[in-house]
């Protein structure tokens, strides 16, 4: 396994989560919208008890949604001073009519109605803000989140037990950052510009986008499985895996690895593992959030055993391609494997931007060779690695890329 496998897929992360700008917006957007929400005149004015972050934004592990172009969901959930009872479309009316509001206001244009939530659609970026209403018998932050299919009350209707913030909590809990990745990762997320920090009802602020010096390799993993997924469902009608249950499984097999590389093969492996064994069986795999055992992930998908065999055999390519990733593998072959897993255009950028760095260290001298292998080491790619530079390692001779030396 080389270096190089890891600073790559570490770039891949990097280039597919949120940028400066984008999470500046989400930050701006955010608070807008609380604000917006309980203004003078609202429905709920006075009426918002606590406004966060829920799902990836609130365990930094946010990538974009779409193959082509940057698009990113952002969600949020808005716990209401309303009757637990109230029947779930009325719900949904109550908080679509606040965001809404009068003809020619903000966002009177811009909102979508779903069957959980209200959507605020701007270019590349949408604002998914689901109603809560907490009950106070159960579980901190225990409530009921509200299904309604239908612009009108339908035998569909239902209320569901929710805890998103009890399991952001215990996601984190599970997959504590490891220091010498997370600060090699910091560094060079750093250097790209991935990524930045941010910063009435109880309103809790967008928590700062999980700093790069306090990220594990599973927070990683995940971004990378996501984005797989993302690429794969890109052009298919329907549902595609949730977000939440992938995150339940890294949690659940965080912290086995030494590297990125070996950790998103492992993580990927476990994934495909899961799946198998129910696909044999003829059982859908159900995950329940270990904060609330009613709140089913895995209610919507997958629907029966096709839907679920498709997934099945995307994990089964993905562990085929990451175990030749992962082995002595050429660079023109890693890109053509991160070409087809997690997009072309975020793979040349990164093999672009690889390259540059391995001839200016070259050039500088800065770089290493292992003889009997023939490739490079960069402290760069060793540091991410959590890798050691190995000893028989001897120091690249400085030239000018045309086989003259500078010395």
């Amino acid at each position: 396994m080389s270096e190089s496998a890891d600073v790559l897929l570490a770039d891949i992360a990097i280039r597919v989560q949120l940028t400066p700008t984008q999470y500046s917006l989400a930050e701006q957007r955010y608070e807008t919208v609380h604000k917006w929400i309980e203004r003078p005149g609202s429905p709920l004015e006075n009426r918002v008890l606590q406004f966060h972050t829920q799902g990836s934004m609130a365990i930094g592990a946010t990538v974009a949604s779409k193959l082509q172009y940057d698009e990113h969901d952002i969600d949020l959930i808005a716990e209401l001073d309303i009757p637990a009872n109230t029947a779930p479309s009325a719900v949904l009316d109550l908080l679509e009519s606040a965001i809404r509001g009068e003809r020619g206001s903000r966002y009177y244009t811009m909102v979508k109605r779903h069957s959980r939530c209200i959507q605020i659609a701007y270019e590349g970026m949408h604002l998914d803000i689901t109603p809560m209403v907490r009950l106070a018998h159960l579980p901190e932050r225990c409530g009921y989140i509200y299904h309604a299919p239908y612009e009108y009350a339908s035998p569909e209707d239902r209320a569901l037990l929710a805890n998103p913030w009890g399991f952001a909590r215990w996601f984190t809990q599970n997959t504590p950052a490891e220091q010498r990745f997370a600060l090699a990762f910091a560094e060079r997320a750093s250097g790209f510009k991935g990524v930045i920090t941010l910063a009435e009802a109880e309103v809790e602020p967008v928590p700062a986008q999980t700093a790069a010096h306090e990220k594990s390799m599973a927070v990683i993993a995940l971004q990378l499985l996501k984005r797989f997924r993302n690429v794969q469902y890109d052009q298919r009608e329907g549902r595609c895996p949730p977000s939440v249950m992938l995150s339940y499984f890294v949690a659940r097999h965080a912290n086995q690895t030494q590297t990125l590389s070996e950790e998103l093969l492992y993580q990927s492996r476990m994934l495909r593992d899961v799946f198998q064994a129910h696909q044999a069986a003829g059982h859908l795999v159900e995950v329940r959030n270990p904060k609330c055992n009613d709140d089913i992930f895995t209610d919507r998908w997958p629907a029966n055993l096709a839907q679920q065999d498709v997934f099945l055999r995307d994990l089964d390519r993905l562990v085929e391609r990451l175990e030749e990733y992962c082995g002595e593998c050429t660079l023109v072959r890693m890109q053509q494997i991160l070409s087809e897993l997690f997009g072309e255009r975020p793979t040349l950028d990164v093999v672009k931007a690889f390259n540059e760095h391995m001839g200016r260290s070259i050039v500088d001298g800065c770089s290493r060779h292992e003889p009997e292998r023939g490739r490079f080491v960069l402290p760069t790619a060793a540091s991410v690695a959590m890798a050691a530079v190995p000893a028989i390692g001897r120091a690249t001779p400085r030239h000018t890329h045309f086989g003259g030396s500078y010395e």
